[in-house]
């Protein structure tokens, strides 16, 4: 069975990506899929000048976790149509220790918000700058108005349709 690592680059306590990740793993069930709750990691502001002896504990144990695991599923939120800076500061951590720390392994990357465009804006990014790192991008998702299409935990309507759809791409990277 091929393991799959699943995060959420929020800090917040109450994450719908988090959420939208919680149901994604429910529709994995031939997957061994670990959710990492990575939301009160203190990591300290990435610096050149803290290059190359300082690496914090919690980067050291992600990318142990990444050597480990078959592939990945990310759900992020868009802060002002970009990265949070909570998790944009992991990806600059893991880009300085390790040249391709995804070792080209199939990612599905998501994005949900209150709004419409379900971080839409902040996907097209992080499958742009991913594969920088490794990353094989397999499949995407957005969820638009989160509160509108999740009901009792579960998407509801034509965006779990869609959901299948894209986790079905990400499960044909393993075939």
């Amino acid at each position: 069975m091929k393991k799959i690592l699943a995060f959420a680059g929020s800090n917040h306590a109450n994450s719908i990506n988090y959420q939208l990740l919680e149901f994604t793993a429910t529709l994995m069930n031939d997957f061994e899929v670990k959710i990492l709750d990575i939301r009160n990691w203190d990591i300290p502001m990435y610096s050149i000048n803290m290059d190359p002896d300082q690496t914090p504990e919690k980067i050291m144990e992600l990318m142990s976790l990444i050597k480990e695991h078959d592939g990945f599923i990310i759900s992020s939120p868009e802060h002002n149509g970009g990265t949070p800076a909570f998790f944009k500061n992991i990806l600059d951590w893991l880009s300085r220790r390790g040249e391709k720390v995804f070792d080209h392994k199939p990612v599905f990357l998501m994005s949900t918000s209150p709004g419409q465009t379900g971080g839409s804006n902040h996907l097209k990014y992080l499958i742009h700058t991913l594969p920088y790192q490794g990353a094989k991008i397999a499949a995407s998702f957005s969820l638009p108005s989160f509160q509108k299409n999740i009901e009792d935990g579960k998407i509801t309507g034509d965006y779990l349709g869609q959901i299948q759809e894209s986790i079905g791409k990400f499960r044909e990277e393993f075939l």
